[in-house]
């Protein structure tokens, strides 16, 4: 099959085209002039060259290479140097890949969003369990959307109204990704901020937390037996952040935390003093944490079902693994 992968260089976009080429599948790689390809040499694909925010490359790179499918997982995750830029990318980018593939009849494009396009989850009670968050929540008007999240939102707005349009594609949503080969991230993953500096005070929320290889079969059964249309949460393990930090503690030899803390109105005030810093957590935003005490639990009932999917693998090896990689190659 021939298979164009947007964001090909980037973390799971570089797993994904690894597995795709292992599988014999006619690959093409589009990425920007600038973007690491270290990544993806040892691969046999194609390398397009284009700039997302050009629809112009975009649309020459769907009608050379002529692919049955798109992956788009092609983006930007924060709003620097300006919003502006977060939306040309995320929002019109997709918007021009989507226009490409209708006109040029690809079969299935397979759009990588975010589980944070959700918006956020309910402000929890002490003593009371979390809620846990499915497809079918609809995003609440009164939300906020930092930029990445509003982003990521609009950018499946445009492929719903594609699927209405007659184009076929599904959308999938994970939220925190981990494992070995994110190459821009070596030194600024939360994994890595959290060793070189351990907190030493944590919020009482949590999140969800995958590992890369089932991201990528996440991604493929989604082009495989997704419903067109229909957006699927990728799902690993629902944790604490006290859990997590205690697991990568394990892994990486350093002590978690001793504090946690629950109050919104102080979550603001640590980030607003810096205390927050070391909850960089790649798909928030610093306006965000003032909500990080809230728990980002995915429900992956639809995802299991729907799309056919393995159990998840266990993260302690992986987290062991990724933490390896980082030391091997930074």
């Amino acid at each position: 099959m021939r298979i164009l992968v947007t964001g090909a260089t980037g973390f799971i976009g570089s797993a994904l085209c690894s597995s795709l080429c292992r599988d014999g599948h006619e690959v093409a790689a589009f990425h920007r002039k600038t973007s690491y390809i270290g990544s993806i040499s040892a691969f046999s694909l194609i390398r397009l060259v284009g700039d997302l925010t050009n629809a112009d490359s975009v649309e020459q790179a769907v009608a050379s290479f002529r692919p049955e499918v798109i992956y788009h997982l092609g983006g930007q995750m924060h709003a620097a140097p300006t919003v502006n830029r977060i939306m040309q990318v995320n929002v019109l980018g997709t918007r021009a890949v989507l226009l490409a593939a209708l006109r040029y009849g690809v079969s299935r494009v397979v759009l990588m969003s975010a589980a944070v396009t959700l918006g956020l989850p309910e402000a929890n009670s002490s003593g009371k369990e979390p809620a846990i968050i499915n497809e079918a929540r609809v995003q609440p008007h009164d939300s906020p959307l930092w930029p990445f999240a509003k982003s990521k939102y609009l950018a499946e707005m445009e492929a719903q109204s594609a699927a209405t349009g007659g184009l076929d594609t599904v959308i999938v949503n994970p939220f925190m990704v981990i494992g070995p080969g994110n190459w821009y991230r070596r030194k600024s993953s939360f994994m890595m901020q959290m060793k070189e500096e351990p907190p030493r005070i944590m919020p009482r929320g949590g999140i969800n937390v995958i590992s890369v290889r089932d991201a990528v079969i996440g991604l493929r059964h989604a082009c495989q037996y997704g419903k067109s249309g229909e957006r699927y949460l990728l799902c690993g393990e629902n944790m604490t952040y006290q859990q997590f930090c205690e697991r990568c503690g394990k892994a990486a030899e350093f002590e978690g935390p001793r504090l946690l803390y629950e109050n919104e109105t102080l979550s603001r005030v640590m980030v607003k003093f810096g205390l927050g810093r070391k909850l960089q957590i790649e798909c928030l935003e610093g306006s965000i944490y003032g909500y990080a005490n809230r728990y980002f639990y995915y429900d992956p009932k639809k995802s299991r079902i729907g799309l056919h999917l393995p159990p998840p693998e266990d993260l302690d090896p992986v987290i062991e693994e990724t933490y390896r990689w980082f030391e091997e190659n930074t």
